[in-house]
């Protein structure tokens, strides 16, 4: 059984947004954490972040108002991010919405027409060395109390796995990964790119194989895991119901910025605590993520994570269509 030693002590946490630059951040006032001995032995299972976050929960104060970064989106995402380039970002736009600071405006997208494949404008194209580095979470309801949410071990963030991309919410340190976006067709190599971000959360070779064909399908997704190496998770299926993206200038500095919404349904297959019986975890959750130049070869970026309660979920009426929770990453990319 692997013990995995997490603090984050918070009294408040506050979201910062500046629509210039579309740059998330966020403010952790901070105290200087005692040790946590973890003892507790669960058969078959890895200790999550349910447990993680509960273990530290005494010394969370009611979180401020958020959230400037997120906000909702129903419309199918066109084909091609090239085609919706704006000077400022438009008043009905992705960026506008992300500047709303208001969590009511992260609700769950509404399934409709299925998406087109994400195409990345011409700054993004190319092979990327990145860097991720856990910057926060939040837990935004006014419906459910944080008690309730901590003990809701199926919400995406809590298990190792549950969110693939990233599969170790609250990793310490800065996690190291590749990112490839094709020169001539500005599609991303999911195929490459997720076994990597896996692989570097989880700090080992954790995927055999990730099945992903953006011509056939680009909103299904198949990964499977080496086998008896990762508990949680022995195959994971994503669906990508809706996708939203905008790019524009930066007026301050004349670089490049973009921005874009994925709403995932991912659904794990792994060991159960039942021999021979297979586990079965439905998650819902979107990320929102910003890219911005630097220069030719640098990118800075951030990404927030919203997860929902799944209709299975007891909790489920009492917040259908909000996120109970919100993580939030600081990205920096160099060209390889």
């Amino acid at each position: 059984m692997t013990t995995i030693k997490y603090f984050l002590s918070c009294y408040g946490v506050v979201l910062f947004f500046s629509r210039a630059t579309l740059t998330l951040s966020l403010s952790l006032k901070t105290r200087t954490p005692s040790k946590v001995a973890t003892t507790t032995t669960r058969t078959k299972i890895e200790k999550n972040r349910r447990d993680v976050l509960q273990s530290s929960f005494s010394s969370i104060a009611a979180t401020a108002g958020l959230v400037g970064g997120v906000g909702v989106f129903s419309q199918p995402m066109v084909a091609s991010a090239e085609s919706i380039t704006t000077t400022t970002p438009s008043n009905n736009g992705l960026a506008s919405k992300l500047a709303k600071r208001d969590p009511a405006v992260l609700r769950n997208s509404v399934f409709n027409v299925p998406p087109s494949a994400q195409v990345y404008p011409s700054f993004l194209r190319g092979s990327w060395d990145v860097s991720s580095q856990f910057n926060g979470y939040i837990f935004p309801s006014d419906k459910i109390p944080k008690s309730k949410v901590l003990n809701d071990f199926i919400i995406p963030g809590f298990q190792k796995c549950s969110i693939a991309s990233i599969a170790d919410i609250g990793k310490e340190g800065s996690v190291q990964y590749t990112m490839k976006i094709d020169e001539t067709s500005g599609l991303q190599d999911r195929n490459g790119d997720l076994a990597s971000q896996i692989n570097a959360y989880l700090g080992y070779k954790a995927v055999a194989n990730v099945i992903h064909d953006p011509k056939t399908n680009p909103n299904r997704l198949s990964i499977v895991f080496v086998e008896y190496k990762t508990r949680n998770a022995e195959r994971i299926e994503l669906f990508c119901n809706a996708r939203e993206s905008e790019l524009y200038t930066d007026e301050s500095t004349n670089r490049p910025i973009f921005v874009n919404s994925e709403y995932i349904r991912q659904v794990t297959f792994g060991g159960g605590p039942d021999v021979g019986v297979a586990r079965q975890v439905v998650g819902n959750y979107a990320h929102f993520t910003t890219w911005k130049q630097v220069d030719e070869n640098h990118l800075k970026g951030n990404i927030l994570t919203a997860a929902y309660l799944d209709p299975q979920d007891p909790l489920f009426f009492d917040e259908p269509s909000k996120p109970v929770a919100i993580y939030s990453h600081v990205l920096s990319a160099t060209r390889a």
